[in-house]
């Protein structure tokens, strides 16, 4: 069977726009976004350390920053208009800690940077998790009548296999037009799995329609039943 021949780098994360158009550039979000082994206590959950810094700390640092700067470009650049004692009595950290405190996004201030943040720490979010999962459904995929000679007429099925092991409810099945997405295949062209997951995934980062909390969780409940049951098979030969 011919194979498909499409010029996908696996690391999406370095060669790929998944944030999308906006103010800011792929490039400087992944400046602030490092995958760290630190995690933060949340209610009911837990938070990669920089997901939680986009969500609530740089929608207001960030925006100060700027201002900050453009007050320091101001005084620097006057030609004597700005009383010198003015100049003498600036102090940066002052200036920075009065914005973080009368620009609260809570109360409405900046909320254009919020909502830009939260998209873009959402979308990382859910690449993770994917990326995280990447083993679990090869795994899966492996044990399957078709999997060395994937094509198109099983790509819905593997879909839903993910659909019904995530407990998604239909979300992502429903979020994957598969025919759409996957339109440069011939209909007996075998595409691999590293391809398949990485296209598959991609559509997925910014779905509203799937409950990720939920698909999340219920992917943490399969990890530790495997885990138990990798348990049991070890006492079990020990017995």
């Amino acid at each position: 069977m011919p194979s498909a021949n499409i010029d996908y780098d696996q690391d999406d994360e370095r060669n790929m726009d998944i944030y999308g158009d906006g103010e800011f550039t792929d490039a400087f979000f992944k400046t602030l976004m490092r995958v760290q082994n630190n995690v933060v206590n949340l209610p009911g959950q837990k938070e990669h350390f920089d997901i939680y810094l986009a969500k609530k700390i740089y929608p207001v640092l960030v925006p100060g920053l700027e201002a900050l700067s453009k007050e320091v470009e101001r005084l620097m650049q006057d030609d004597g208009k700005i009383d010198s004692a003015i100049k003498e009595r600036f102090n940066p950290c002052i200036f920075l800690a009065e914005y973080l405190m009368s620009n609260n996004p809570k109360f409405g201030h900046q909320k254009e940077y919020t909502d830009i943040f939260e998209k873009y720490a959402r979308i990382e979010r859910n690449r993770r998790f994917w990326s995280e999962q990447r083993q679990v459904f090869l795994k899966e995929f492996m044990g399957q009548s078709y999997q060395s000679n994937f094509t198109l007429q099983h790509l819905g099925e593997f879909v839903e296999l993910i659909d019904k092991y995530l407990d998604a409810q239909g979300a992502i099945k429903d979020a994957t037009d598969v025919k759409s997405l996957f339109s440069f295949l011939d209909e007996d062209e075998v595409i691999s799995f590293d391809k398949f997951y990485e296209i598959f995934t991609r559509n997925l980062l910014d779905t509203v329609t799937i409950d990720y909390e939920k698909v999340i969780e219920t992917a943490e409940d399969q990890k530790k039943k495997r885990e138990i049951e990798k348990f049991k098979k070890k006492t079990d030969r020990l017995i």
